[in-house]
């Protein structure tokens, strides 16, 4: 049996979600379901007649991240299989790439992997803060400021995005200027006599933050700025009431994970990247 897989407009997402948590309850995992990201997710479903069997989250356009969820009831008829090949199809039509994202926690990550011959390419680790091991603000430099970005800090969010990741300055400028007005994203600029030196962004819900985008202009770095801008927005963040505070690094890049765990955040999620090497 084959199911209609198609994408679906933005009121069907509930049923959805609702499929992605019962995968959740069913496997014990926290599925990567990111509605308030920087650009909205693509959903699709997969649909017997009327009935809903799985779904797909897809996040980017030509460098697809895919998320797949098989409703538990459906298993085992080669629905994922169905599903995986589906993305890859879109990904080649439109000239790009994919991958497949799953919770590490899962029983049935390893052997659905091995039987689709997909490879796992990375790991990135979510964090999640412990407000108990949230170290005291140090004494601070009394020429260090911390602020919120405005619309008219584009410029400079822009300037020290581009330095510390070696982005083209042309991408990061758009990438700002979609989030910078955007209440969902709000930039945090750390400075230091009156020159900022570097930047965070908080993705803000009712229930938690997501931190990211996360960096310091390369002249400065290693004078411990990164450090202080974390710290002072992990204090004002919990003054604030967010208890539910998260962020991601890659496994392997073990300054950053060292830093977070420093400031207080703990190993909470393993999400693996899957897929198909050249």
């Amino acid at each position: 049996m084959t199911p209609d897989i198609a994408i679906v407009s933005s009121n069907e997402w509930p049923e959805l979600i609702a499929l992605f948590e019962r995968c959740n309850r069913t496997d014990s995992i926290e599925l990567p379901l990111y509605l308030n990201t920087d650009l909205a997710p693509t959903m699709a479903a997969a649909r017997f007649g009327d009935t809903l069997v799985g779904g797909i989250v897809m996040y980017g356009y030509f460098a697809i991240e895919a998320v797949i969820a098989v409703d538990p009831a459906w298993r085992r008829r080669g629905i994922g299989r169905q599903l995986v090949e589906q993305v890859a199809r879109w990904a080649q039509a439109r000239g790009g790439s994919w991958l497949a994202l799953a919770d590490e926690a899962g029983a049935c990550v390893a052997p659905f992997a091995a039987a689709l011959d997909l490879r796992r390419l990375n790991v990135e680790v979510l964090l999640r803060l412990d407000p108990a091991q949230v170290p005291p603000l140090p004494v601070l430099p009394p020429n260090w400021h911390v602020r919120l970005a405005e619309t008219d800090d584009a410029a400079i969010v822009t300037a020290i995005i581009a330095d510390a990741f070696g982005d083209p300055v042309e991408k990061v400028e758009a990438f700002v200027a979609d989030c910078i007005t955007n209440p969902v994203h709000r930039f945090v600029i750390g400075e230091i006599a009156g020159i900022p030196v570097a930047v965070l962004r908080l993705l803000r819900d009712e229930q938690r933050v997501m931190i990211a985008t996360f960096g310091v202009r390369r002249e400065q770095q290693g004078r411990g700025y990164g450090r202080l801008l974390l710290l002072t927005t992990l204090h004002r963040l919990l003054t604030a009431g967010y208890t539910d505070i998260r962020i991601e690094v890659e496994e392997h890049n073990t300054p950053a994970y060292h830093l977070y765990q420093a400031c207080g955040f703990v190993p909470y999620r393993r999400y693996g990247q899957y897929g198909r090497p050249d």
